[in-house]
């Protein structure tokens, strides 16, 4: 079996700061990665994991000169990328029929637009290396289920994995392109969402592997789809949700 260690690999994670990109973030320290995070602010606390400390650039992926900067910056210190990670994403719940277009265009400029201008920048310089690099694309489950209150969110979501699935078509055999559709993960924000632990139990209860996801479950598939373990793997959407959720017809259909 293939021995999974990412010594003198360039990996870039936006949003790599908390949540599931601090999570994937340690990960790759963790197997040697120089890693880079891109987000807006700072982190409190330099990321590290055995030894390897994450490097920080400050960047708005939602601006096209914000990008242009920081890819820019990095080529002239690391001189390459070899792994991408679209992690940063997100969105509040709204009532569709009362959200702005306004709002509806920073969702999806969030979610799905910045990824993709992220992703032509890095492509530009992954094309011209000689190893067959990764990008990885963070998508959700509401991307292929109803959501009511995240129509905008789940379109891009949605839109992210079709992304995945066009660019790695675009780009091989040089790049490969594959997209991990998460489900309810646990982190140190879930308290703010969900209310409290008890609500978290419930959710947890729905799940059919019965407990919620970690950003060390995400980091996992990460790991797996930048490795050599998926040297034939591209244009793939992975569910990681833990069996998603249990049908509630089964419980409506049990005898009284």
């Amino acid at each position: 079996m293939t021995d999974i260690n990412f010594n003198k690999q360039c990996v870039l994670i936006t949003g790599g700061t908390k949540g599931i990109g601090a999570g994937i973030t340690k990960a790759f320290l963790a197997l040697n990665a120089t890693v880079i995070i891109l987000a807006r602010n700072k982190p409190k606390r330099q990321i590290q994991s055995k030894g390897n400390k994450a490097v920080f650039f400050q960047c708005d992926i939602r601006s096209i000169e914000s990008i242009n900067a920081a890819i820019n910056s990095i080529k002239v210190e690391y001189k390459k990328i070899d792994v991408l990670i679209n992690n940063a994403g997100g969105a509040p719940m709204a009532d569709t029929i009362s959200a702005s277009p306004k709002f509806h265009s920073a969702i999806i400029d969030l979610n799905l637009i910045a990824p993709l201008n992220l992703s032509q920048r890095v492509a530009k310089l992954m094309l011209r290396q000689k190893s067959v690099s990764s990008i990885i694309n963070i998508s959700s489950v509401t991307a292929t289920r109803p959501t009511p209150g995240s129509a905008a969110y789940g379109a891009a979501k949605g839109g992210l994995v079709n992304l995945s699935k066009t660019l790695a078509v675009e780009w091989a055999p040089k790049i490969k392109v594959n997209s991990i559709i998460v489900g309810y993960i646990e982190t140190e924000n879930s308290l703010l969402h969900y209310g409290s632990k008890r609500e978290l139990n419930k959710v947890a209860k729905m799940i059919p592997m019965k407990r919620m996801g970690t950003p060390t479950d995400i980091a996992n598939a990460c790991i797996f789809f930048a490795s050599d373990l998926s040297s034939w793997v591209t244009g793939a959407a992975l569910e990681v949700h833990g069996g998603g959720e249990v049908p509630s017809y089964l419980d409506a259909a049990k005898p009284k």
